[in-house]
């Protein structure tokens, strides 16, 4: 009786060991006792070996926009602090010119109107043209080189290598140099006045300063 009842209960032990297959030999250099990694079945959710710790989960990183520059969010000043005019076709940038383009944008406003700076800077140029600009002012900013011509004569209150403020007057709207009328011709360039810059239209820049729409006049 006690033989019957051992053989099942050795059956079961040597059916469960059997399952389990032969033993696994440690590789070299590790220590012994433990268990080569044996991948998951396909289809399992962890597809590591097992006795490896999982990989940790890459955390998805926001993407954060580039923040604007100061200068970007700087607040810039019209150029001339009084009425104005937008002037018609002729007074806009690239109008035809005799022997060349218009590099800037015309503004008529009344002589002695005060001209401002749009934003800071360093004046690079006060001088004077006769046969072209008149007496014009050239400031270095952060973002353009900004240069204003046929101011009025006598009126130019800045010097060349003075650091001037955003809104500080340079000078006042006048006619002088080749002009039919008082005036300001304003330019904006980019890279430098005359030093491998180029001239752009100063159109939008200034509809942005006087806070008006394209199609306002």
């Amino acid at each position: 009786m006690r033989v019957r009842q051992f053989l099942p209960a050795l059956a079961v032990a040597l059916a469960a060991t059997a399952a389990l297959g032969p033993p696994v030999a440690a590789a070299p250099g590790e220590g012994g006792g433990a268990v080569s990694g044996t991948p998951t079945p396909s289809g399992g959710s962890g597809g590591t070996a097992y006795g490896q710790a999982a990989p940790k989960p890459k955390l998805k990183r926001k993407r954060h926009r580039a923040r604007p520059t100061a200068t970007e969010l700087a607040p810039h000043r019209f150029p001339i602090a009084g009425a104005f005019d937008w002037g018609g076709p002729d007074a806009r940038f690239g109008a035809k010119r005799k022997g060349h383009r218009h590099q800037g944008q015309d503004l008529p406003a009344a002589a002695g109107t005060p001209v401002v700076a749009p934003y800071r800077g360093v004046v690079a140029a006060v001088q004077y043209q006769a046969k072209g600009a008149g007496h014009y002012v050239v400031i270095r900013s952060e973002d353009y080189d900004y240069v204003f011509m046929h101011l009025r004569a006598g009126s130019t209150v800045v010097a060349e290598g003075q650091r001037v403020r955003t809104g500080q007057r340079i000078g006042d709207v006048g006619s002088t140099g080749e002009s039919s009328g008082p005036h300001l011709h304003f330019e904006v360039w980019v890279g430098g006045w005359y030093a491998g810059g180029h001239p752009i239209d100063p159109l939008p820049l200034l509809q942005a300063w006087a806070g008006v729409s394209p199609t306002s006049g």
